[in-house]
């Protein structure tokens, strides 16, 4: 077994992609972890706003959990119904560029690709924050850390969905189970000075808050919705019938996310939780509640696992999306193109590329990234959901629940949109300029794309098939560095495509010129080549050879073709590769993008050395 094969498995065949597919539960705890694992963080995040306006400020994080709550069943409704008008996945670009055009379709692609690549860096950094939190020694190497799991989970996906869905089912299943158990019993367990009835209702308002306070609490809880998007996007990921095991896993998605984090606003509402800078808000309700004991520091190791695999959640998206966007000529046809493992193998190594990056970029720390995390998610909700009302109000077969879905459409895409302004304004210094520029960036980048393939589409395509190949005349051009075999290898081949060959040398001094020239003379291979010596004085061998070859070639009409053929030593061991100098690989890549010139590799292969005794 060689090493590729060890790390990333056999190849797979074509025919054999349908055993790749995940049924219900595997395709839930692939593309669900990046909307669960927001438990970890969506109360803290609501918390941490309200909190500079004084502790009585915090009741204000049910009623913003409870509008959050609402949102997620619109959202919830909204995919679902996205998922069986589009089976082959894509989302909100999807919807949108068919509903509404181009323009909205690229921007939700495009929000959604900044998103996915944020996804992995958020998840990540907020799941090592969580082990350094109660491993603080471990401080020291947040960033190391941070990147070996984004290796980790870019080899494992490479290996393939199926393999990444049986190694993160359970972690992803054992996280649900915790959170469940922790609001259950923190919701009856005897607190002292717990907040009774009344007070959830009728509390006492702090002056200090104000409406822009609360829209900011509500944008920053709202990144606990983010990756709600991933099943619609990855409904070719699913067994057959593909739609109705997507449409069961976004309602199942709904049902525990929104019980685990309105449950889990309620109960730090009732222990009377304050963010810390040291201690998450989940650890100090896991440490009010069942002490600092086994329960705290498993949770404590689940919560990092289910904020990398909540990471894995991009990595199932941004390819499946990046090769739909490819097909449609927005991006490189390189997303398109799968792997040994049946995998998009291009888009998980750009994505975990750019997410390492800026992991390092930012020094791992969540608080820098999340202001970055929940606008592209939400402007492709906002599209998703204006696509949905157009399509209902177009669509007049269908008028059984029509109403209901325009106005849920509409109020969710309020709310979506009502969250990018305030995220936008609020956070615009913290970082949220840079998805500003991002956004549009890679819109120009997607435009400049399709111009591209549109170009080379026009330039090869044939009118008529009238056009016939012309046969032309042929100059070759061999570098020479000296008479040896594999010279005479490579004029052989020269001497069999056409009767005009270079042989071209480089001397340094006059005296090594004329030694070339004696040499050759004696030498007198052929009538059909002529040998021309360059001096160089500046011992450059390149210099003087890609000069005179594109002086040749502008000497030449385009009816005459040129050929560069360059000899190559190729050596039988991989190590003694650094005993040769490789000037050929250097020259064929300074002259294959030269016009007019077809640059070749003459390989002349040694045989295995053997030992003296």
């Amino acid at each position: 077994m060689n090493l590729k094969a060890l790390i990333f498995g056999h190849p797979m065949k074509t025919r054999d992609s349908e055993t790749t597919k995940l049924g219900l539960w595997q395709g839930l705890s692939i593309l669900s972890p990046d909307a669960l694992s927001s438990v970890t963080y969506g109360t803290e995040a609501i918390l941490v706003v309200l909190a500079t306006a004084g502790v009585g400020a915090l009741w204000y994080s049910l009623p913003i959990s409870g509008l959050i709550a609402l949102l997620l069943v619109f959202l919830i409704m909204s995919y679902r119904q996205i998922v069986a008008a589009y089976p082959n996945g894509g989302g909100a670009y999807v919807i949108g560029r068919d509903t509404l055009g181009n323009v909205p379709g690229l921007l939700a692609g495009a929000a959604l690709l900044v998103d996915y690549t944020l996804t992995v860096s958020v998840s990540v950094t907020a799941g090592v924050a969580a082990l350094v939190s109660a491993f603080p020694s471990m401080t020291t190497y947040t960033v190391i850390i941070c990147v070996l799991i984004v290796l980790l989970l870019t080899i494992i996906n490479l290996r393939g969905v199926r393999e990444s869905a049986q190694l993160f089912a359970g972690p992803v299943y054992l996280f649900i189970l915790m959170i469940f158990m922790m609001v259950a019993v923190g919701l009856f367990v005897p607190v002292a000075h717990a907040p009774t009835l009344p007070a959830y209702l009728a509390p006492t308002i702090p002056s200090t808050v104000t409406l822009l306070l609360v829209l900011r609490a509500f944008s920053s809880g709202s990144s606990a919705l983010t990756g709600v998007e991933a099943i619609s996007n990855g409904v070719p990921l699913f067994k057959s019938p593909g739609t109705r095991r997507a449409r069961m896993a976004l309602l199942l998605l709904g049902l525990f996310l929104g019980t685990m984090f309105v449950g889990t606003s309620v109960i730090a509402y009732r222990f009377h939780i304050v963010p810390n800078g040291n201690v998450t808000v989940l650890q100090q309700l896991a440490a009010h509640i069942f002490g600092k004991g086994l329960y705290f520091y498993l949770l404590s190791f689940v919560t990092v696992g289910i904020l990398s695999i909540a990471a894995n959640t991009s990595f199932a998206g941004f390819p499946q999306l990046a090769s739909i966007m490819a097909r449609d000529q927005w991006m490189p046809r390189m997303f398109v193109a799968r792997g040994d493992r049946l995998v998009y193998q291009n888009g998980i190594i750009v994505l975990g590329t750019i997410s390492a990056l800026l992991i390092i970029i930012f020094r791992g720390n969540t608080e820098s990234l999340i202001p970055l995390y929940a606008i592209g998610v939400y402007m492709s909700f906002t599209i998703a959901m204006v696509s949905l009302v157009k399509k209902r109000l177009l669509d007049k077969d269908t008028l059984h629940g029509r109403n209901t879905t325009v106005f849920i459409g509409a109020f969710g895409a309020f709310l979506t949109a009502t969250v990018v302004v305030v995220a936008v304004i609020t956070k615009f210094t913290e970082g949220a300029w840079i998805v500003v520029i991002a956004i549009p960036g890679l819109m120009f980048a997607f435009y400049r794309v399709r111009a591209h393939y549109i170009s080379v589409a026009d330039q090869l395509r044939l009118a008529s098939l009238d056009v016939k190949p012309l046969v032309s005349a042929l100059t070759v051009i061999v570098p020479v560095a000296s008479i040896n075999r594999m010279t005479i290898a490579t004029m052989s081949y020269a001497l069999s495509m056409s009767e005009q060959v270079i042989a071209v040398s480089v001397a340094f001094n006059s005296d090594q010129e004329a030694r070339i020239r004696y040499r050759w003379r004696q030498w007198n291979p052929s009538p059909h080549i002529r040998l021309v010596v360059l001096t160089s004085q500046y011992r450059s061998v390149l210099r003087p050879l890609l000069h005179f070859v594109t002086h040749f070639s502008e000497l030449t009409d385009n009816r005459h073709h040129l050929v560069v053929l360059i000899p190559e030593l190729v050596v039988p061991k991989s190590w003694q590769n650094i005993l040769h100098n490789h000037m050929g690989i250097s020259l064929q890549a300074r002259l294959v993008f030269h016009k007019n010139i077809v640059v070749a590799m003459v390989p002349y292969r040694l045989k295995s050395e053997t030992r003296e005794k």
